[in-house]
């Protein structure tokens, strides 16, 4: 993959027709994760569409994220994870970009992200939009929405109806019990 993008960024970069920059975009996988070839596409992708990117790399502790989006003043952070841990980092992320008063738009992707976990876990913590993308195709095309002054509201009012819903129904699939209830209900196999 990083052979194929070192041959096709030249000719990216002779392609662009314009100087004008769709925005600045901050790339990183989470601390604890060493996978980038999901972050690289998306980060191709978005180059090809005119964004301007910043790409932290691999294993990026929150705080650094947190420094380069606020110094860099960029329009979105996405973030990128593969194992399973990278899911908590990414809700340690999105608490600290919080505290930092950072309100852009927060893209999180990854094999182990869900739209399910984004709504009940990412975006209750943050206060700007939280956007769940299922591959790096989207990101371009939602970043497009959430930048656009026509669009921005009527997209963040749908993500939040989604997350919304998807937090009703997992609310009401899941029956919370007291530990005594649940041992009186233990299966008695002998």
């Amino acid at each position: 993959m990083k052979k194929a993008v070192d041959i096709l960024q030249p000719y990216i970069e002779q392609e662009k027709t314009s100087d004008v920059v769709a925005g600045k975009v901050l790339l990183a996988t989470v601390k604890g994760d060493v996978h980038d070839i999901g972050k690289n596409i998306a980060g191709l992708v978005m180059a090809c569409n005119g964004f301007d990117i910043i790409d932290l790399g691999v294993m990026v502790p929150a705080e650094q994220i947190v420094k380069v989006a606020l110094e860099e003043h960029v329009d979105a952070v996405i973030l990128s994870g593969l194992i399973t841990p990278s899911l908590e980092e990414m809700v340690h992320v999105a608490r600290a970009l919080e505290q930092a008063g950072f309100t852009n738009p927060l893209m999180v992707s990854g094999a182990t992200t869900s739209l399910l976990h984004t709504a009940l876990k990412i975006a209750p913590v943050y206060g700007g939009p939280v956007v769940h993308l299922k591959d790096a195709s989207q990101n371009s095309l939602a970043i497009a929405r959430l930048m656009s002054p026509a669009q921005h509201d009527e997209y963040v009012k749908e993500l939040n109806a989604m997350y919304d819903e998807l937090r009703q129904t997992h609310e009401s699939q899941v029956k919370m019990v007291s530990l005594e209830e649940a041992n009186s209900q233990k299966l008695n196999l002998f």
